[in-house]
């Protein structure tokens, strides 16, 4: 398993508590309910490629910030065009995104990393797909 050289420690406080639901710590801000639809996510997002690391990883993976991104994009009317490909997997993003955002967890607009999301090198790297997840399904 490969490991980028952003350390989580330098991310924005906001971002390690989403980082950390999305690997699946426990977190008390999460119902069960919200922490299964979290785990959905998790689980979406590893069927279509994307390496989600293990609790307590020290470092923030390229697929893991394109996943942030799409949650920040989902909590902005303006940025709702930025979204992956797979409806699903969208639609989970959205859920989780309002899911944070009821909790007090609004991403910062810094974390939408669109230029991430339209890099098709990240989206090669998602080998075995015809059509990876990471691609946009429009952008304006």
């Amino acid at each position: 398993m490969s490991y980028s050289s952003r350390f989580l420690r330098r991310r924005p406080r906001i971002e390690r508590q989403v980082l950390a639901i999305l690997r699946g710590e426990d977190d008390l801000l999460l119902t069960g309910s919200d922490a299964q639809t979290f785990a959905a996510l998790r689980q979406l997002a590893r069927s279509n490629g994307f390496v989600i690391h293990e609790p307590k990883t020290i470092f923030v993976g390229d697929h893991e910030l394109a996943l942030l991104s799409w949650l920040a994009a989902a909590q902005r009317i303006s940025a709702s065009h930025l979204r992956p490909k797979d409806r699903m997997l969208a639609a989970n993003i959205r859920r989780c995104a309002m899911l944070l955002e009821n909790a007090g967890l609004r991403l910062y607009p810094l974390t939408l990393y669109r230029r991430m999301l339209e890099d098709t090198g990240l989206a090669q790297a998602m080998s075995g797909r015809d059509e990876p997840a990471l691609r946009m399904s429009s952008i304006r």
